[in-house]
């Protein structure tokens, strides 16, 4: 086992190789980059805290690789619950409007961040990967959420770490959560009608829902609609037709308010052109006119600097990611490692589409970070924690004689098949065939 974890596979040197891209493009847009809320230039001091988090990860993910990916499946509960127990403190934080001795304190109102020594940590970013490692956990074996009400459990299940998170308030970890759920469910052979039934009825409770959230939020929502002009005239001409969703002050004052961001955004972008404005270069990034542009919005400053190419290669990066990942969960026969590993790259996945579709105006501001290259120790943390449990699942996949994980014929008996997993492993070191007798899935 030890021996093996010095070894990458080929689709381990890929997610490894992509994602040093990814950080170098980062640390060079945080370098230039100052926030908004501190004076003078802090982007080199920020740089260098982003070099000591990404030495930390590489620390953690080397750990997590010397472990692997089965022993710290047989602790996905603990992790879980310790994951909850977290975020009890920030929940009941906010709830009193408390700082707990300096170890919370709100930033813009959120109560998201343990205040420690030299650092901040959240812990939601932890959760996330607690949860797929717990979801996993629970799916691996079992068969039924082949049926409706078998969905139920780790639904309900679900909401008591969503609820702690969307206290905070966190509403982008919860959005992130819930299409990583049903990935999970569908690759463990969750019917997809079944499937279906949840998120209609999510959908029928969406308007519910608008009248709980916080007027900000519903702001973010809104603030997407108004990009259009036609849709701010109408809201401006006949106020009444839109109470309760849109007001006319909302509309009038879009562009200096809620939509500020999406406008400077989108300016940043499509200044950079194909070449971009060159490393520290244009309007974005001398000037302070898009906040929060070291974390959420670094998609805009890399557009900035180095144009579609370089949005190119950040996406080219993710899609390498993304692809290698697909290909781990694809070859292991381990029920556990496929649902992980479906998980992880869908987690990843999700995070990249939410923050550039918000930068491009194509989804609400929801303070997601993009993996590897925004700003942020607790981020990159967890994306370095979810790519090196992928590269585990990648270097212990043998040949098996068994059932297909998850693969349900129509009479719902599995089909054993033999299939041929490529173990990927350097040199002469022979791959393990292990017999795993058929088991039925009723």
């Amino acid at each position: 086992m030890a021996g093996r974890s010095q070894q990458l596979t080929e689709p381990g040197w890929g997610i490894t190789l992509a994602a040093g891209v990814l950080v170098l493009l980062g640390v060079a847009s945080i370098y230039v980059t100052d926030t908004h809320y501190v004076s003078g230039h802090d982007g080199p001091r920020n740089a260098a805290k982003q070099l000591v988090f990404i030495a930390s990860t590489m620390g953690i993910g080397w750990a997590v690789l010397r472990i692997g990916y089965s022993a710290i499946a047989r602790h996905s509960y603990a992790l879980f619950a310790l994951g909850v127990l977290a975020l009890l403190p920030l929940a009941i934080a906010k709830g009193f409007q408390v700082h707990l001795g300096g170890l919370t304190a709100p930033i813009n109102g959120a109560y998201r961040w343990f205040r420690l020594p030299g650092f901040q940590l959240q812990p939601s970013e932890f959760m996330k990967i607690a949860y797929v490692l717990a979801l996993a956990w629970y799916l691996r074996y079992r068969c039924n959420y082949r049926r409706l009400g078998g969905l139920l459990l780790p639904m309900a299940v679900s909401v008591v770490p969503l609820g702690l998170i969307l206290l905070e308030p966190d509403l982008g970890t919860v959005l992130l959560l819930i299409p990583v759920q049903l990935a999970m469910l569908f690759l463990a052979g969750a019917r997809i009608r079944h499937l279906a039934i949840v998120v209609a009825l999510g959908l029928a409770a969406a308007p519910l829902a608008w009248g709980q959230i916080r007027g900000y939020q519903r702001a973010r929502i809104t603030a997407v609609l108004l990009q259009s002009t036609q849709l701010r005239r109408a809201v401006i001409e006949r106020p009444t037709s839109f109470e309760g969703f849109i007001s006319k002050r909302q509309a009038l004052e879009w562009e200096a308010s809620s939509g500020y961001q999406l406008v400077h955004a989108k300016n940043a972008i499509g200044s950079g052109g194909i070449l971009g404005h060159g490393w520290g270069g244009g309007a974005y990034v001398v000037s302070d006119l898009l906040p929060d542009r070291h974390n959420d919005f670094v998609f805009a400053v890399v557009a900035h600097q180095w144009g579609l190419t370089g949005c190119l290669i950040l996406l080219l990066g993710f899609g390498v990611i993304v692809l290698a990942g697909v290909r781990i969960a694809s070859a292991t026969a381990d029920p556990f490692g496929r649902l992980l590993a479906g998980g992880l790259v869908t987690l990843l996945a999700t995070q990249v589409v939410i923050n550039v579709g918000m930068s491009l105006g194509l989804m609400p501001i929801t303070g997601m970070t993009l993996p590897f290259v925004s700003y942020g120790g607790s981020s990159l943390l967890s994306n370095g924690i979810a790519v090196a449990l992928l590269i585990s699942v990648s270097q212990h996949r043998p040949f098996l004689l068994a059932t297909r994980p998850f693969d349900f014929a129509r009479d719902e008996t599995p089909r054993a098949t033999l299939f041929d997993v490529d173990a990927e492993r350097s040199g002469d070191e022979a791959a393990e065939k292990i017999a795993v007798p058929a088991r039925s899935r009723g």
